[in-house]
Formats: structure tokens, sequence, C-alpha cells
């Protein structure tokens, strides 16, 4: 027979049993009504979109050595003109944040042309015979990339409001997915490799005619200009729905002259000067992270199959773990970051992205196990940097858009030039002088991080003048007066309540 206590606690067990069965029951049945909710259709497709994002600017990878054999121009020649891209890229995200300032009802239709302009790029890529043609596509491409980044946000923000911070990083997911898928896709579509001579020479170059023989690069672009396309019709009939049934929201307190728009102390209480060491070393910080990420990122492939360490297709699989892990470290982040500070992510991962390049370009230049693991390793510790740095201006700064668009014209300037001197490099000094670049550049944002990071340590706080610890002392004496000012008054009325 049981005891009373055993019978009142199976009760207890048995209704909160039937509560969180009930909770449970309740969140099923919410499933296809929250499935029916326009600012989760809205979201998936903002997913989608940098889904489809990420496939049409992670092809050029894989598909370099390929677009370089049809055009019969070297690495140095052929990185100058994609260089474009981020040129195009930078134009786009200021005139679209200007644009969506003053109509901001448009921005799926914004995001909608972008994607037209992307496809249109895309498409023309693989069949464009000069370097002219190259190079205006490929600007073509980068200002649908940089419109979408721009509005894409926008619209993440004006559907979830204060809640936006899942959802952006769920819409951001999208993109390292599609730069994981792409390199499999295009495998079947790349020339065979060349065989190695008999004396152990590298083997010459493919003609320009041999090269539009052997390589049908030409198709997995056009598939993927057509998903841009058809991102494109869904965004404009959003923009149709969202002009039937938009309303003006609260607009943002600026300030009201031009002056004090562009004053550096409103970025930091009052501190001009310290406000304008940080943005500068903001701007230093996004450029050095894009010259220290795109060689690594952009001429991987080139690299193994240059220094005949993999084959085509082998390469191409090493260029996917790489993005398998940066997405794996996107997801893994976010929670990370709920619990670590950003400043001291930041370090670790710095550092140990710092020690990475150090061990691909002194020992894994040449083992194969070795650059495959660092691949992957550096893939993980590169994904979480950039949206840290913006963290870390949030942090620090008042985090307002022109913070965040500095950091974007540094991201901007930094792809473009490392581009270039990549290309230049790996052309003119050899593939393993990528590496070495690679290996320096991780080293200064090291330092220039850590510049950052002591610069607003409490070592280099302003103290305050006499007159400032003058107020403060009359402002807490007046503040313990009225403290027991109030004690006074509330003490009798607390023994009443008691009594």
């Amino acid at each position: 027979m049981k005891r009373p206590d055993q019978r009142e606690d199976t009760a207890l067990f048995k209704t909160g049993s039937t509560v969180n069965m009930s909770n449970i029951v309740q969140k099923v049945k919410k499933v296809p009504r929250m499935m029916k909710d326009q600012r989760i259709i809205r979201t998936i497709a903002l997913t989608a979109a940098w889904f489809g994002m990420g496939l049409y600017v992670s092809i050029v990878g894989p598909t370099m050595i390929d677009l370089k054999e049809r055009l019969g121009v070297d690495y140095e020649e052929i990185s100058r003109v994609l260089a474009s891209h981020t040129v195009g890229y930078f134009l786009s995200a200021v005139a679209g944040g200007v644009f969506l300032d003053v109509l901001p009802k448009y921005a799926y239709g914004l995001v909608g042309s972008s994607f037209f302009l992307a496809g249109v790029g895309t498409a023309g890529t693989p069949f464009t015979s000069t370097l002219s043609g190259l190079g205006f596509l490929r600007h073509l491409t980068g200002w649908g990339h940089g419109f979408t980044d721009a509005a894409g946000t926008v619209v993440c923000v004006r559907l979830w409001g204060q809640k936006a911070s899942a959802p952006m990083h769920a819409m951001h997911s999208g993109y390292p997915m599609a730069a994981f898928i792409i390199p499999l896709i295009v495998i079947p579509f790349l020339s065979p490799d060349r065989p190695a001579a008999v004396n152990g020479t590298t083997p010459a170059p493919l003609t320009v005619e041999e090269a539009w023989r052997l390589s049908r690069v030409q198709w997995p672009y056009v598939g993927v200009s057509v998903l841009q396309f058809i991102i494109g019709i869904v965004f404009f009939y959003f923009q149709y729905r969202e002009l039937v049934t938009y309303h003006d929201g609260k607009q943002k307190k600026t300030p009201r002259s031009f002056s004090a728009f562009l004053s550096p102390s409103r970025f930091l209480e009052g501190q001009g000067r310290k406000a304008v060491f940080l943005l500068v070393f903001l701007f230093l910080f996004y450029t050095i992270f894009k010259f220290n990420q795109n060689p690594f990122m952009q001429y991987m492939v080139s690299y193994m199959v240059e220094t005949d360490m993999y084959s085509k297709p082998e390469a191409t699989v090493v260029y996917s773990t790489y993005w398998i892990c940066y997405a794996s470290m996107r997801w893994v982040s976010i929670a990370i970051a709920a619990w670590v500070p950003i400043h001291i992510m930041l370090s670790v991962e710095i550092t140990c992205l710092c020690i990475s390049g150090i061990v691909v370009a002194v020992w894994g230049a040449t083992n194969k196990a070795l650059f495959w693991a660092f691949t992957c390793i550096i893939g993980a510790l590169t994904s979480p940097v950039f949206p840290g740095g913006t963290a870390w201006a949030n942090r620090y700064l008042d985090a307002s858009s022109i913070v965040f668009a500095i950091c974007l014209l540094g991201a901007s300037v930094g792809s473009t030039a490392a581009n270039y001197v990549t290309g230049y490099l790996f052309e003119y000094v050899g593939p393993r002088a990528m590496l070495y670049f690679f290996m320096g550049c991780g080293c200064v944002l090291l330092v220039v991080f850590a510049v950052m990071q002591v610069s607003v340590s409490p070592l280099f706080a302003p103290r305050p003048t006499q007159d400032e610890e003058m107020e403060m002392r009359v402002q807490n004496d007046s503040d313990d007066m009225r403290d027991g000012d109030d004690v006074t008054n509330v003490h009798p009325l607390m023994s009443s309540q008691h009594k």
C-alpha cells in the first residue's frame, strides 16, 4: 500500500506528464500554421537566395584553370580581371544602401533585380573569349552580389525586428552550403588532367582550341544561372505582395546636421580621436582578413593541381571539405558566442589561424595528408571571424550603418587587392608563394587585432578630469541623500504592511 506522500508524488508526476504532453501536442499543432507564416516563408526564400549567391560566387574557384585555358592567359591576367567582381560588389553595396534609405519598400524588388544581374553575368562567363568580356560579366555578378547583401539584410531585419538574430544566421548559412556543393557539381565537366611527360617534365598547357573542346564547364554555369532567374522571379512576386501591404515603419533618429552625422565622436561616447583610431584599425582588420582568406580560398584548387599534389577531381573534393568545415563552424559558433566573450573567441580563432598558416606553408606544402587536414582546420577557423568582427565593433563602438559600411569597404578593398597580388605571385614567383603570402597575412591579422583589443582595455581608458571627478562626487552625494530619504519614507510603510 502506498503512503500518502507517494500517492501525491505519483499524482504530481502524472499531472506534470500530462502538462508536458499537452504542450508538445500544442506545439505540433502549431507547425502547419507556422509554415503558413509569411515571415517563415520569406526567411526560407532568403536562405535559398544566399544559397544561390554562394553557387555563383564559389563556382569560379574550382573552374579557374579551365577558364584560364579557354582564354589562353596566365594566372596574373585572369586574377586581375576577376577582381572586377569585388569592385562591383562594393559599388552596389553602397548604392543599394542609399537606395533603400530613400525607397525601403522596394527591397524585395532590389533582391530580385540582383539575381537577374548575377544570372546574366554567370551565364555568360564560360562563353566569353576575351578578358574584357570576362571582366564585364564578373563585374555584373559583383553588382548582383552587393545588391543581395544590402537588400536581403534589410528584408530580414524588417521581417523579424528585434528577433532577427537567429533568422539572420539561418539566412547566411545558405552560402557555405552552396560553396560545399558546387565543386562536386563541376567535377564531371572539368577538362581531364594532363599526363606528365616521360622524363618527368611539366606537360605543356592546353591550347585554346583544345580547352574549348575538352572542357564542358559552361553547363554548370548555365544551370546555376537558371536558378538565379528562378530566385529573381520569386522575389519579384514578393515585391508585388509587398506593394499591396506595405506600411512605413518608424524611422531611426539621425543627427540633425551633416557634420554631426560624420562626427567620429558619436561612435564612442564623445571620444573622437579614439573612435577614429578604432575605425581605421577596423578597416585594416577586414582588409587584412580578406588578404588572408582569399588567396587560400580562391587558389587552393589551382595550387593542388599545378603542384601535382592532387588531380582535379581530388582537389575539388578537398575544396569541398574546406566548405563543409566552414559551414559547420558557422552553426557551432552561434552557440559558442552565447557563452564565450567575443574578444576571447576572436583571440583564439585568429591565433590558431596564424599557427595553421605557418604549418601549411612550411610543412603542409608538400604533404598531402597534412595539407588536407589543415585545410579543414583553416575552414573552421576562418568561418566565425567575419561575423565576429562585426560583433566586436558592436561591443566597443556605436555600430551604426557607417561602422558596418567601413567593415564592408575594408573587405572589398582586401578582396580586390588580394586577388591581383595572389595571381601575380602565383604566376611569377611560384605556387608556393601563395602559401607564404597566406601565412604572412595571418600573422599581420593577429597583430592588428591585438592592437585593437589592447586599445579598448581598461589600461587605455580615459581618466576623468578634476571637474569631472568633482561632478561625479556631487552626483554620488545627491544619490546617497535620495537613497536615505527613500529609506525613511518607505520604512514606515513597510512596517505598517508587516503589521
